[in-house]
C-alpha cells in the first residue's frame, strides 16, 4: 500500500517475490518521523524526549544509560503478543522504527552485507567525527518456570556474548571502516530479547 501510494519506491529488485523499498525523499521522510512521534506521544504516552536522550545514549556509547532508556520504552509500548512466534525480525523492525529520530543525522541500514555476513541494523553518521553503530540482535526464550536465576543469567550472558563474538568475527564493521569511520569511534552493541525483555549488559551471576 506504501509503495502503490508513492511513501515508499521500489530501490532495486531483490529476487522474485523481495524488493529493496527506501523512502523517495526528505518530505515523505519527515511524515514517517512525525507520525511515529505522535503514535509514541499520543496513543502509547512515550514523550520524544525519552525517545531522544535514550537513542542518544546509544550514538554516545552510554550503553547502560541507554539500556535503561529502552527498557522503558519496550515496557510502555510492547506486547509480549507482538513477539509470540519468536522471530527476531520483529525486534528488529521495532528497533528500526524506534532510530527513525535520528534518521537526518545518520543513515539507517538493515540486512545488508558487510565482512563476512549480514548485519542486523548499522547506523552511519553523515558527519563521520560521530560515532558509527553496529547492532545485533538475538532473542531466547523466557525465564523457565523450572530454571533458577543462575541459570537464566547464564543463559542470557552467553547469548550477549555469542552476539558480540559474531559482530567481530563476521567483520560487521567493514562498511563503517570503508567509509572512514576511525575504529575508536565505532560503537558495537548486542541486544539480547528474552520474550519482550532486552539485555544488552551482562546480568550478574
Amino acid at each position: 500500500m506504501l509503495a502503490f501510494s508513492g511513501y515508499l519506491t521500489v530501490k532495486r529488485n531483490v529476487s522474485r517475490k523481495e524488493y529493496e523499498l527506501v523512502i523517495p525523499n526528505f518530505e515523505v521522510k519527515a511524515i514517517f518521523q512525525d507520525t511515529i512521534i505522535e503514535w509514541f506521544e499520543g496513543d502509547i504516552k512515550v514523550y520524544k524526549s525519552l525517545l531522544v536522550n535514550t537513542t542518544n545514549c546509544l550514538i554516545n556509547n552510554e550503553i547502560a544509560k541507554f539500556e535503561a532508556g529502552f527498557k522503558q520504552i519496550i515496557g510502555n509500548t510492547f506486547s509480549y503478543y507482538d513477539t509470540a512466534k519468536n522471530h527476531e525480525y520483529v525486534y528488529q523492525a521495532y528497533i528500526l522504527g524506534l532510530l527513525a529520530i535520528i534518521g537526518d543525522d545518520y543513515i539507517i541500514k538493515s540486512n545488508r552485507e558487510s565482512g563476512h555476513g549480514r548485519y542486523d541494523i548499522m547506523l552511519v553518521p553523515h558527519d563521520k567525527s560521530k560515532n558509527g553503530v553496529v547492532i545485533e540482535i538475538k532473542q531466547t526464550e523466557k525465564q523457565k518456570q523450572k530454571e533458577s536465576d543462575t541459570e537464566f543469567a547464564t543463559r542470557i550472558n552467553q547469548a550477549i556474548g555469542n552476539a558480540r563474538s559474531q559482530i567481530d568475527q563476521n567483520k560487521y564493521c567493514n562498511e563503517l571502516l570503508e567509509n572512514k569511520m576511525e575504529p575508536e569511534n565505532i560503537v558495537k552493541v548486542a541486544i539480547v530479547f528474552a520474550g519482550k525483555e532486552p539485555y544488552l549488559l551482562p546480568v550478574e551471576l
